[in-house]
């Protein structure tokens, strides 16, 4: 048989009996060893929950910027589906009038004068000097006259209402229900609102819709009107798909609508514009129309 071997432990106070207590090498090993891993088992606990903590934050901040790039992915692609839905659904005339539009918006460049343009001769021919002030005589003679003519080309595009026309529009906007004050309620905004008259008493519209807020979706619809020469304000007739909008950031709003029962092309003084969201008015606002192309 084996021994038992085990040591004593004893254990004495002042004035107080001896206690003994028997503990085998094992488990004397045992406590030996903890003591020693315990500090190490600490150090690398420490260690690895601040390294832990690092990485964390670094897929936080991963997670920050692919969800910021996400969201500008969703707005790139709501405008591309945007384009995509005009592309089919409008004809070539509204694509024309839109390309139209962007080609304004960004005028060429002048081209550099050359030294032939810079003295007024640009076939290489050489003036005379009494020529030139013939020419400039002509021209000083013929000032008054392309003056005259521009002043009454811009009195015949102005379209300005005689005193009976003057008092209708007066007595009108003075009845309830006819006046369209300007409202903004700042949750939306609209841009670039270009109008033109188009074939067969139609007016082409085209404006920028802008969600503020991108957090926020927006839905709702556009409700378009026209105020006649007479002070009249006349809803215009429109394809509904073409003013729904539900979005986040923005939207390119294309549409067509035929011109009220008698009302001609010349009477059409401005568009007023109304966007409706959760039944009520958040945006308001009049734009002039252009004369009709003769």
């Amino acid at each position: 048989m084996m021994t038992d071997e085990k040591y004593s432990l004893l254990l004495m106070r002042d004035d107080c009996r001896v206690r003994r207590l028997r503990v085998s090498p094992l488990a004397l090993r045992l406590l030996t060893v903890s003591l020693v891993l315990l500090p190490l088992l600490a150090t690398f606990g420490v260690w690895a929950g601040f390294s832990f903590w690092q990485a964390n934050r670094a897929l936080m901040s991963q997670n920050q910027s692919l969800d910021r790039e996400l969201k500008e992915a969703r707005v790139e692609l709501e405008r591309l589906s945007n384009l995509e839905s005009l592309l089919r659904g409008s004809d070539p005339e509204e694509l024309r009038s839109l390309l139209g539009s962007a080609a304004l918006a960004s005028p060429p460049a002048p081209a550099p004068a050359t030294p032939g343009d810079a003295n007024g001769a640009g076939d290489g021919v050489v003036a005379v000097p009494g020529q030139a002030n013939g020419q400039a005589q002509g021209q000083t003679a013929n000032q008054p006259s392309t003056s005259a003519s521009g002043s009454l080309a811009n009195g015949a595009d102005a379209r300005v209402p005689d005193a009976a026309s003057q008092a209708v529009a007066a007595a009108v906007a003075d009845s309830p229900g006819e006046a369209r004050e300007a409202l903004s309620t700042g949750e939306a905004r609209v841009d670039n609102v270009a109008v033109r008259h188009g074939s067969g008493k139609r007016l082409r519209i085209n404006f920028d819709l802008t969600n503020p807020d991108p957090k926020k979706l927006l839905a709702g619809q556009a409700v378009l009107s026209v105020q006649a020469a007479d002070g009249r304000i006349l809803p215009l007739k429109v394809d509904p798909d073409t003013i729904r909008f539900q979005i986040s950031r923005f939207k390119k709003m294309v549409t067509s609508a035929p011109l009220p029962d008698g009302v001609a092309p010349a009477d059409v003084q401005s568009l007023v514009v109304e966007l409706e969201s959760e039944g009520r008015i958040i945006y308001r606002e009049q734009y002039p129309v252009p004369a009709p192309e003769k």
